[in-house]
């Protein structure tokens, strides 16, 4: 029997790293494609020789009449900032969706779920409106303000959540819900009060994009999101259990009240990290751990890696089609993740019901 379910362990293993093998080609091949995709014709050889120059030891293979110094410029100043942030803003949203899935026990849960959007709003909208060109300790105010106005949205719901020593989680959705619908109509008095000039900057935050995303947006949210990430897989295990119950978790040895403290802390962080730099992008969250779950099945500790990629994949081939789909001009990424995100919502929810009825 012991034989029989170690054979199976080491099946499924293998099985995995293949499935993680594949995902990361995957990312690799659409990165590559991604900077191929723009208005000035960049040819995936000199893409791969621009590439291979920043890389140290593999830089002296490179000719450098291999490209021009403005193709080089386009994809490293303009294209791989915008990507690579996609890369990061796709899994650091994906992570988040798997830890409010997993604690809630609900695959419609979603990262902005207790108002982490909301609070990014309002804090980037004071930004635009009375603080934009500023700066705090070197970094841009706009995203310095959302994501601070973001944990402390966070930090306000939980405790208002607060039943003596535990947080119910229908508590803690109710308060989230309440107070995000508190925050957007401040948002919304925002947008109707803003001067033209300050209009279009608000609209494009609620939209979501990532068109202008720099090196210093990309680092000022790294290791926000490689730490979550990174501290995320170390409860996977702890995730496996609550999907089997609250009760079954804690006679299993899971602290079920510090570990969901930890973990939306963790997700609402990465959120936080997200959406200071790119906006409200939506849905994310909410499809890529289901798609994935759907794939390879309920266990974290490959669900979790695999929803990273496949988040990353997902947002830089938004961000590709949001560029080329009406031609002269570009729509923001949080359109297309809307426009997939919605029949996909829909689908979840039918499904839902069909199950109730069952």
């Amino acid at each position: 029997m012991k034989d029989n379910i170690e054979a199976a362990y080491s099946k499924r293993s293998k099985r995995w790293k293949l499935i993680f093998l594949m995902l990361i080609v995957i990312m690799f091949v659409t990165v590559i494609v991604a900077l191929n995709i723009g208005y000035a014709p960049i040819s995936f050889s000199e893409i791969l020789s621009i590439l291979g120059k920043q890389i140290p030891g593999l830089n002296e293979f490179i000719v450098p009449t291999a490209f021009s110094q403005t193709n080089e410029a386009i994809i490293m100043q303009i294209r791989l900032p915008r990507i690579l942030s996609g890369v990061i803003i796709g899994a650091g949203l994906a992570t988040s969706g798997v830890l409010y899935q997993g604690v809630f026990r609900n695959p419609m849960a979603d990262p902005y779920v207790l108002g982490v959007s909301a609070g990014a709003s309002v804090g980037a909208g004071f930004a635009i409106l009375f603080g934009s060109g500023l700066s705090v300790l070197g970094f841009p105010i706009v995203p310095t303000t959302a994501f601070i106005a973001a944990l402390i949205t966070v930090f306000v719901v939980y405790n208002i959540s607060k039943v003596g020593s535990r947080v119910p989680e229908m508590t803690l959705l109710l308060s989230g819900i309440a107070i995000t619908i508190f925050l957007a109509a401040i948002f919304q008095i925002m947008q109707v009060l803003a001067p033209n000039t300050k209009l279009h900057s608000l609209v494009f935050w609620s939209i979501g994009g990532i068109a202008n995303a720099t090196w210093s947006d990309w680092w000022s949210v790294f290791p926000f999101i490689i730490v979550g990430i990174i501290l995320s897989y170390f409860f996977s295990r702890d995730l496996n259990m609550i999907a089997l119950g609250e009760d079954t978790a804690q006679h299993l040895g899971v602290n079920t009240e510090t570990t969901k403290k930890i973990l939306l802390t963790l997700g609402s962080m990465m959120t936080a990290a997200a959406v200071s730099i790119s906006g409200l992008i939506g849905f994310v969250g909410l499809m890529i751990p289901h798609i994935t779950r759907l794939i390879i099945g309920p266990d974290h500790r490959i669900l979790l890696p695999a929803s990273i990629i496949v988040g990353a994949i997902f947002l830089v081939v938004c961000d590709a089609i949001a560029r080329i789909v009406t031609g002269a001009s570009e729509l923001p990424v949080g359109v297309i993740t809307a426009l997939a995100g919605g029949p996909f919502f829909i689908f979840l929810l039918r499904k839902r019901k069909l199950s109730y009825r069952m």
